[in-house]
């Protein structure tokens, strides 16, 4: 049987599609491959715990706009997205449900890492005139030089609003690249201290795990801890003694019998999880099929 001659011409363009679609994406990959085992082509110098990401867009200018995009505020979808949209105004119920606690005075949507400093001076759930430093430890990529500077212990006991005028700087590429090597690294220590909890060694683990672990950084489940024996007050802790699950967590809490706050209407003790979103992805196909939260997500 002889095919019409437009039939044969559609095959061929359609091969042709292919061809060109699977040549595309070969030189991608080794544009990538590339990418990860040449040296830093470094235009400026850029200091161990340099905040300002504007000086490594100097050196890597598509990544910097990249991460400019986190910008863009004005996406809403139906449960998320970067819109600031005001969760007590939409659903006033949640009030009640948060009563006694500052989720009942502001709750917006957040917004990109972009604006990370300038939503958490804003928001209403900081009080005044003290509020614990340890709100800071995920908006700025100024906490690691300050941690370095006055201590890990000495920075969460800290007044929040004392430290207002070091915290200059969202969200950037030093909270998760080493400036010398590019490679990731963690840089906030509650996670390295609940990854020893656990009895594993973070430092072990692979490229592609880091590549959510960078994420795990901020994106959990935590609570403060004050212990005055050992000296700790409002201490970032990540409840993972016992694991990562719902189970594991609740287990942990409810052998010290945490609380985020006591309900003012009902009386009753209340754990309101944070966002544990590394804790979620872990029980996922994602995790089983070692995807991580970079190949989807744009930090």
């Amino acid at each position: 049987m002889t095919l019409p001659v437009w039939m044969g011409i559609a095959i061929a363009g359609l091969l042709a599609v292919i061809v060109v679609l699977l040549g595309l994406l070969a030189v991608s990959i080794l544009e990538r491959r590339w990418e990860a085992q040449r040296p830093a082509m470094v235009v400026r110098p850029i200091a161990q715990w340099e905040p300002d990401n504007a000086v490594w867009g100097q050196n890597y200018p598509r990544e910097y706009e990249s991460y400019l995009k986190t910008r863009i505020s004005d996406t809403q979808t139906k449960y998320g997205g970067s819109y600031p949209r005001n969760y007590l105004e939409g659903d006033p119920l949640q009030v009640i449900l948060f009563a006694g606690y500052g989720f009942s005075k502001d709750y917006l949507q957040g917004r990109g890492h972009y604006h990370a400093v300038e939503d958490v001076s804003k928001t209403a759930r900081i009080t005044k005139p003290f509020n614990a430093g340890t709100c800071w430890t995920c908006k700025s990529t100024d906490v690691p030089r300050l941690m370095a500077k006055m201590g890990v212990k000495e920075f969460y006991a800290a007044n929040f609003h004392d430290l207002a005028g070091e915290v200059t700087h969202p969200i950037g590429c030093q909270d998760c690249h080493d400036p010398e090597t590019l490679k990731l690294r963690i840089t906030r220590p509650a996670l390295r201290e609940a990854f020893a909890a656990m009895g594993k060694d973070i430092d072990q683990a692979t490229h592609q795990e880091m590549r959510s672990l960078i994420c795990a950084n901020c994106h959990v489940e935590y609570y403060f801890r004050t212990d005055e024996k050992e000296g700790l007050k409002n201490y970032l802790t990540f409840p993972w003694t016992k694991g990562t699950t719902l189970e594991d967590v609740m287990a942990y809490y409810d052998g010290i019998e945490h609380k985020d706050y006591v309900h003012a209407i009902s009386g009753t003790p209340i754990v309101k999880a944070q966002h544990p979103d590394y804790e979620l992805y872990r029980t996922g196909v994602h995790a089983y099929r070692n995807v991580s939260c970079a190949d989807c997500h744009m930090p």
